[in-house]
């Protein structure tokens, strides 16, 4: 019978907050721009990207909860800066619906971004994996949920 991970309180509070900001302000502000972007075809688009985001916060909430994460209430090194909202119903459920909201936040700005030029469309797909990739190797390793976390799991894979 496997145990739950615990959360490893040797990682509370979280000691790389410089790094974080440094690599989550710069990404927000990019997708704030996207978003601002979107509004000038339609304020839907913008309405779009705003529940994606909401999607990924609303339901990464329960995750935070069910893994007992002992960052709710305080500083949080979640992806691109979503925080703890709510409880929901199942982990596995909600962990597909935070990724959903991700790749949603992805997928919609594509068509519009072409219209500036394929290089846009490319830049923005790869500022995701970028980030993406930098994140899970230098934030996931020292958070406390890294064992139960997707991104905590992502970085394990590369780490063996």
């Amino acid at each position: 019978m496997q145990t739950d991970p615990i959360p490893d309180m040797s990682c509370v509070p979280y000691r790389r907050k410089s790094w974080y900001f440094f690599l989550t302000l710069p990404f927000d502000l990019i997708m704030l721009m996207i978003g601002i972007y979107l509004w000038a075809f339609s304020p839907f688009l913008s309405l779009g990207m705003l529940v994606f985001f909401g999607m990924m916060c609303w339901f990464q909430a329960y995750c935070c909860v069910y893994q007992d994460c002992p960052y709710i209430g305080g500083f949080c090194p979640a992806v691109i800066g979503i925080m703890p909202a709510s409880w929901l119903e199942s982990f596995n459920q909600s962990v597909t619906f935070a990724m959903m909201g991700w790749v949603g936040l992805i997928l919609l700005p594509l068509f519009w971004l072409a219209k500036l030029g394929l290089g846009y469309v490319l830049g923005y797909v790869a500022l995701h994996a970028v980030y993406t990739l930098i994140f899970g190797m230098t934030v996931c390793p020292v958070c406390a949920i890294r064992n139960t976390c997707p991104g905590g799991k992502f970085h394990q894979m590369f780490q063996r």
